[in-house]
């Protein structure tokens, strides 16, 4: 491991403040989008949530093999609507769970402090699903995205080592902060957008941990700008 236990830790307990920070006001957020005016913003409001959401990991791809996330959202997934994109994103957050409890349970991740983070950015994932199952409402699905976890999945059982799982995890820290970047230009109302805006930044900072703990140049995992290259794409990963 590159980075030191007492540094990992430092980091995580970073990452953790603000994840907390950002679900603060989630709640309220969500009620409003439900039962109150759920207002609609337009293109410079989305531009200025945008600016300055997080760092990216726009230079590091999943690897064609195992899962080809070059191509962006569909036009057609993006009007079906803030709830369709909210019940996509509750899809993608409940397969990283999954795919960090695999990761953990395979033995292959050792150092405490490393088993600590994954726990931790699981956490995080989870509320992150139930924020957006709670924005999507009745087109939640309660369900990991069924054809990407299989993805994942099978590079997970093949992975030899702690460094190999490691770079999965990172690999889909990644495609998950490209998808809601994507998202962030997709969305209509306020409150998904804040949301989605809390959220983005916190996925970014699990990549630049996993990044840093697996040795990588700071160049890899804190590029210029982020960019939509890395979206998962609900056409070739719809929800079930």
């Amino acid at each position: 491991m590159e980075t030191s236990e007492r540094e990992l830790r430092a980091m995580v307990r970073a990452v953790d403040e603000a994840h907390r920070e950002g679900m603060a006001t989630v709640a309220d957020d969500i009620a409003e989008l439900h039962h109150g005016e759920g207002s609609r913003i337009m293109g410079p409001t989305r531009q200025q949530l945008a600016r300055g959401v997080g760092l990216g990991g726009t230079a590091v791809a999943l690897g064609a093999a195992m899962i080809p996330l070059s191509a962006l959202f569909s036009p057609a997934y993006a009007q079906s609507g803030d709830a369709g994109l909210a019940a996509f994103a509750e899809s993608v957050e409940l397969a990283a769970v999954e795919a960090y409890k695999a990761a953990a349970a395979s033995g292959k991740v050792t150092p405490p402090a490393v088993l600590e983070a994954a726990t931790t950015f699981a956490g995080h994932h989870t509320e992150h699903a139930a924020a957006f199952g709670a924005a999507a409402g009745s087109s939640a699905t309660n369900k990991p995205n069924a054809k990407l976890l299989e993805a994942v999945g099978t590079q997970l059982g093949a992975a030899a080592d702690e460094a190999a799982l490691l770079e999965i995890a990172y690999g889909l820290e990644n495609a998950a902060a490209a998808t809601y970047l994507f998202a962030l230009g997709a969305l209509t109302s306020k409150e998904p957008l804040q949301l989605t805006a809390s959220i983005l930044p916190v996925e970014s900072q699990h990549a630049v941990v996993l990044g840093s703990v697996l040795g990588k140049p700071a160049t890899d995992f804190i590029p210029g700008f982020e960019t939509v290259d890395l979206a998962v794409d609900p056409a070739k990963y719809p929800i079930s």
